[in-house]
Formats: structure tokens, sequence, C-alpha cells
């Protein structure tokens, strides 16, 4: 069997300076590495003035949505690009928050009235982003039995990293909630059905190697669903 492809949407710089060699996309190495540790090949989706390139998605067995400070309007149409299509999707962090926000939009609710800045007294960025932070633990996180990712980890009680401000407040209906921190912020959601593959999580699994098997479900369902 061929390997499968993962799109993975960057981080646009577009018209940030006057230099007109930083008009730019950014990528994070840790994502790479970890689609290529699991035997299957990344692609890096370029939005050419914010606009899709169709062919470039087609070419995509699946889709990882990273981490980030900024989320853009065409994020949620390559969202709907794959969602329409049943491809799987894994969102991390401000990829978790696009798809809440994508859930809601789905429904013609506001998307942006979901997301809120953390006011729990809890610090949910408690580290400098440096390398060898990365990996520090920061708080508990209780997963619901009856979900995907239960199935995928085996285990109620998590412990994680954080690096977010922000927190949501709510999914669409095609969505649940299937995790909360301790402070009972929303930490993982996926879709509420078997027909696709949609999850997303709050912490940062692509550099915790006791979490590689959220990326290893993703990629095995790319797999299974290229081979239907």
């Amino acid at each position: 069997m061929k390997k499968v492809i993962i799109g993975i949407l960057g981080t646009s710089e577009y018209m940030k300076t006057n230099d007109a060699f930083y008009d730019v996309y950014k990528y994070s190495n840790n994502y790479i590495k970890k689609i290529v540790e699991n035997d299957a090949v990344p692609l890096l989706i370029p939005l050419v003035d914010d606009k899709l390139i169709e062919e470039t998605l087609d070419m995509c067995d699946g889709l990882l949505l990273p981490g980030g400070s900024y989320i853009k309007e065409v994020n949620f149409k390559v969202i709907d690009y794959f969602y329409q299509r049943k491809k799987p999707i894994l969102g991390i962090c401000m990829g978790m928050q696009t798809l809440a926000m994508y859930s809601v939009n789905i429904e013609n609710k506001e998307r942006k009235r979901i997301i809120k800045p953390i006011d729990t007294g809890v610090d949910h960025w408690p580290i400098e982003v440096i390398r060898k932070n990365l990996t520090t633990l920061a708080h508990k996180d209780y997963v619901n039995e009856d979900s995907l990712l239960y199935k995928i980890l085996d285990r109620k009680e998590i412990i994680v990293n954080s690096l977010h401000h922000n927190t949501i407040t709510e999914v669409g209906s095609n969505f649940k909630v299937v995790a909360h921190s301790e402070d009972n912020l929303i930490e993982a959601i996926e879709y509420n059905g078997n027909d696709r593959f949609v999850l997303g999580v709050q912490f940062h699994p692509e550099v915790l190697p006791q979490y590689n098997n959220i990326f290893k479900a993703f990629i095995n369902r790319c797999k299974d669903d290229i081979s239907m």
C-alpha cells in the first residue's frame, strides 16, 4: 500500500514587512517529523493569496491543523473541503479551536463568540516557549470514556502540556466535547459519529511521545479510508 499523504496547513506571514522576500508560510518541524515517524508523507499546503488550490488538497488523504496564533477565514474553507469529503482531520491547539469555530458555523452561528480569554485563575501558558520547555507537563485532563480519544489513549486521566491563552466554550451539534482540564476548560473535541475521523486536542501531542497514538490513529484512519 502506498503511504498516505497528510496535508499540513501553514501560518502565513504575508505583507507583515516591506521585505519582498518575507512573504512566507511557516510550518513547525515538530508536526512534520511526527507525520514521517508514523510512516506517512507530509505535504505543506500553500494558499496563494488565501485562495484554495484544490489540486493540492485533492492530493491529501488527511489534514493536520497545527497550533498558531491567528485564525484566518481561509482556514475554514480548507476544513470544509476535507470535512465534506469525509477525509480525516486532526486539529492541535489553535487547530482544535478552529475546528470548534467551524462546527458552529455549520449551523450559521457566530463563530467568534465561542472563543474567550481564559479567566479561571489557572495559567495555561506557564512556560517560555523554548525547545527544552515544550514537554513540560502543566495539568491533568479528564477524558470521557465514550469517546474516540479514550479509545485511542485508553486512559481517563492524562497529564498534558499547555500553551494557550484562549479557550472555546462550545461546539456545534455535529461535534462533542470529550475532555476537560482540572479547571473545566474544554481540552478535546471530536465529530459525533463514526463516518468521519475529526479530532481536536488543546495540548501539543507532537512533542509528547506518550501521546503518539493520536497520530497513529489519525494516519491509520487515512490508510483505512483509501483502502476502501
